[in-house]
């Protein structure tokens, strides 16, 4: 950090702190949705800065607080009639949808497997979320109870134009249109992390492109329907599984329906989601 934004920091960690002390931490209370959470402290480089959210078995941030605490002005729209909210914050903007999976942070997605979330009337995110945005590491003190964030290596993420590869997202986001695009965010990924996994496997090929159109294996592939285009929400998750989202695991098949396995080889069931059934 500057010594402008140690400063400032520094005046920020020191009213957290006193909240803190003085209101104490709240147990078992609800978010505005209902869920339940527990308060958490969290530090940066070791300094109490504010407080966030534990809800489950994740962990929360609230958004504005952050940006406060990491030295940025953070400018906050919410559009009503799309149900949006809008951040402006150190030169990038970032976008979530009250109803989505997901959020776009400088051209990048990053999965809210949970969705949108607010805490006493703020937007509070992911620990994960957070770290990704600020390029920031993190560690969870069982001990305390509290997150640590640590800022040395802290920048803005790259842009999506610059980090997305054109072709591999181009017939990824189709893959995953033609095969689960009526299947929610998580079966859709999944069938992402099923190409992927095949990548680079004498099984099937080298790249995404090489295992899509191997032989045999998909019938939009030989129909040519995988030449259509591919619905947004797609292209948004073939871009999540770009960005390291995982749900299920190594998987190499799926199917739909019931699990039948291979007659000809032998495989072992991962998990169902949505009408697929994900198997290695």
């Amino acid at each position: 950090m500057s010594i402008a934004k140690k400063f400032s920091a520094s005046l920020v960690f020191a009213v957290c702190l006193l909240f803190v002390i003085l209101c104490g931490y709240a147990s078992a209370e609800e978010t505005d949705s209902g869920a339940e959470f527990e308060e958490t402290p969290v530090y940066v480089d070791g300094l109490l800065s504010c407080r966030g959210y534990r809800i489950g078995d994740n962990t929360y941030v609230p958004f504005e607080a952050a940006c406060a605490v990491l030295g940025y002005d953070a400018d906050f729209n919410y559009d009503k009639e799309i149900d949006t909210l809008t951040v402006e914050v150190a030169g990038i903007e970032i976008t979530v949808g009250c109803a989505d999976e997901y959020m776009c942070a400088n051209g990048r997605y990053i999965y809210l497997p949970d969705g949108y979330r607010e805490v006493e009337g703020s937007f509070v995110v992911p620990t994960e979320a957070l770290a990704k945005i600020f390029t920031l590491t993190y560690q969870w003190d069982e001990q305390l109870g509290a997150i640590n964030f640590i800022t040395a290596d802290e920048q803005i993420l790259t842009s999506g134009d610059e980090y997305y590869n054109e072709d591999d997202i181009y017939w990824m986001s189709r893959i995953i249109t033609w095969e689960s695009g009526n299947q929610p965010v998580a079966g859709q990924i999944a069938v992402g992390n099923v190409i992927l996994n095949r990548v680079g496997d004498s099984r099937f090929g080298q790249t995404v492109k090489d295992v899509i159109f191997q032989p045999g294996q998909f019938s939009v592939v030989s129909s040519g329907v995988i030449n259509g285009q591919p619905y947004a929400i797609s292209e948004i998750c073939a871009k999540l599984v770009y960005e390291g989202y995982n749900t299920v695991g190594n998987a190499l098949f799926f199917q739909t329906g019931r699990y039948w396995g291979s007659s000809m080889i032998e495989t072992t069931w991962v998990a169902k989601i949505g009408d697929h059934n994900f198997f290695m």
